[in-house]
């Protein structure tokens, strides 16, 4: 049962409340699977769930893949519920034990007809949106055509109806355009890019990015549509990094090197000291992680010579860290973002300042 906002949303863009493309340029009506990789969803599974039966593409030719990574939470459980009695062409429920590149994985080799859209377990989009990114793609030409990803905070999924809302009143009409990489939390893919080519594992995180970058390699086309956005939807003690908080420290450290390497390569932060700055203020974390070195040196040395203040530097520098994410994620997650950020935040930076400076010294501008 689709809930009352999303009835009213999708009413808006369908005449007479009738099932069909909003858009007219569609040239076919495509089999689409809709690959969602889950994990302790149960807080929104649901809302996700009714965001896509609000879409005014033909139910009939949407298929339902969910990848759930061992739920503790009930995921599987909500979802199977909500689509039991939906009118799809038809849905599967997969719960097995894997990371966010291995799930994706299992929907390139799951999917059903010829396009696949990622579609993000916190993601909500407006019911004209898998129907705009079908047209997109197929007057572009395009093997990907990713919306725009509008990250929102709430207190609670009651807010994300007023978020939505604000959505439905689009500004000016901008063209696709083609662009390196893009994240695949609301990305449609062509069956042609899916069938050659695979996450790697080995990423937990960045792994869209380097997908994007090796598919670019191989002469796919990518491609942004602004005139599609839709919303991220965190709330306040789950929000943004909490991806890397939930998985296990062994996922967390696995491929830091690469995943470092990538990123310099995705935001052209090796091409120039003023595109490296505007990325180090606007993933300010790294800063914040590569202070972590002189801070330990500075315990250690206060430490060896018997001062007081200096041997106070790193436990008061982690101290305020570790307070700050106890307020925000209470205090288990709290202890547990601190830890991350030790073995995983601190190699990350310095691998990311590594690359910069060995591309801007090589002047390559990539890998």
């Amino acid at each position: 049962m689709v809930s009352h906002i999303y009835r009213l949303l999708r009413n808006t863009f369908i005449p007479n409340n009738r099932f069909q493309c909003s858009v007219g340029l569609v040239q076919n009506t495509p089999l689409i699977t809709i690959g969602i990789v889950t994990l302790n969803r149960a807080w929104i599974i649901s809302e996700v769930l009714d965001s896509i039966a609000s879409q005014t593409y033909p139910h009939d030719k949407l298929f339902i893949l969910l990848v759930d990574g061992n739920s503790k939470d009930g995921t599987p459980n909500i979802a199977e519920h909500k689509l039991k009695n939906a009118d799809y062409s038809g849905y599967k429920v997969i719960v097995q034990k894997c990371n966010i590149p291995e799930g994706r994985n299992i929907c390139l080799q799951k999917m059903q007809g010829e396009l696949l859209l990622f579609w993000d377990s916190d993601v909500i989009m407006l019911p004209n949106a898998v129907a705009k990114l079908v047209e997109a793609l197929q007057t572009e030409q395009a093997d990907i055509m990713s919306a725009v990803a509008k990250s929102v905070t709430v207190a609670s999924t009651s807010e994300i109806a007023a978020k939505l809302q604000e959505l439905a009143h689009p500004k000016r009409h901008e063209a696709p355009f083609e662009i390196k990489a893009v994240m695949m939390g609301q990305t449609l893919l062509s069956k042609k890019l899916a069938t050659t080519l695979s996450f790697d594992p080995q990423l937990t995180i960045q792994e869209d990015t380097d997908f994007c970058l090796r598919a670019r390699a191989q002469g796919f086309k990518i491609m942004l549509n602004p005139n599609v956005t839709v919303l991220d939807v965190n709330t306040y003690t789950t929000a943004y990094s909490d991806i890397c908080i939930d998985m296990s420290l062994k996922d967390a450290m696995r491929g830091i090197r690469k995943k470092s390497q990538v990123q310099v390569y995705a935001y052209n932060i090796s091409d120039s000291p003023k595109i490296a700055l505007n990325f180090f203020l606007l993933y300010k974390r790294y800063l914040f992680y590569l202070f972590y070195i002189p801070a330990i040196m500075l315990t250690i040395i206060g430490i060896l010579v018997w001062n007081l203040y200096l041997s106070l530097v790193f436990p008061i520098y982690a101290l305020v860290y570790t307070l700050l994410q106890i307020r925000r994620r209470g205090f288990k997650r709290g202890l547990r973002a601190f830890i991350i950020s030790l073995f995983v935040g601190i190699p990350n930076a310095v691998w990311v300042t590594y690359y910069w400076l060995k591309y801007v010294l090589k002047g390559a501008g990539k890998p």
